[in-house]
């Protein structure tokens, strides 16, 4: 069962976004019981391979519309990870994690992680102007995302060899955001195989 910050993940719902997709949707003949590969068409397979590369905006604008597609888009992210250029949006990422609840597998939540927009190339003031943005949106972002920003921000702030009172300054807005440890994906487990991607 979803937890209670499910309401809280905020949706980029804007219609017109999915228009574009409704012709390779409405053709597609779900299969629900066939196995991961079979369920839908190789049309809305390549769509859905398009869209996962992407920011995730439109991905979970489309898994709105058609829920029926996040089981599927779950266990495909799970291995398609492209490794692509393309960052996440943090807010559709966060309610990606949130659709995807019933379904993670610890590859799953470690491609959505790894999607995020990174924080190394970072100077301090940008790293702090960061930090407040992370103390303002937790609440509204899954728990994963929060305690991942929480974490790279501190190993940035270590990186960067600060002086006490800079790390202060830094570590401030975060400090006392509560933890919420949801669920565990950094232990090694049969997932941890899947990290090569075959599909580019």
């Amino acid at each position: 069962m979803p937890h209670n910050y499910e309401k809280k993940a905020r949706l980029i719902t804007d219609i017109s976004n999915i228009e574009q997709y409704r012709p390779i949707l409405e053709k597609d003949n779900f299969q629900k019981n066939e196995p991961h590969w079979r369920r839908i068409s190789k049309n809305t397979i390549t769509l859905f391979q398009v869209l996962i590369d992407q920011d995730l905006k439109d991905l979970v604008n489309v898994l709105h519309a058609y829920p029926e597609y996040i089981e599927w888009v779950c266990e495909h992210f799970r291995y398609a990870y492209s490794y692509s250029e393309n960052y996440a949006d943090v807010d559709a990422a966060s309610t990606l994690l949130t659709f995807g609840e019933p379904y993670y597998s610890k590859q799953f939540v470690r491609n959505v992680v790894r999607k995020l927009p990174k924080v190394d190339d970072m100077t301090l003031d940008e790293l702090i102007e960061f930090a407040s943005k992370v103390a303002i949106e937790y609440r509204e972002w899954h728990p994963i995302v929060t305690n991942y920003y929480i974490n790279v921000i501190i190993q940035a702030s270590d990186k960067l060899n600060l002086h006490p009172l800079q790390k202060i300054i830094l570590t401030k807005s975060i400090r006392n955001i509560p933890k919420v440890e949801t669920y565990e994906y950094g232990a090694d487990d049969r997932d941890a195989v899947l990290d090569i991607p075959y599909m580019n």
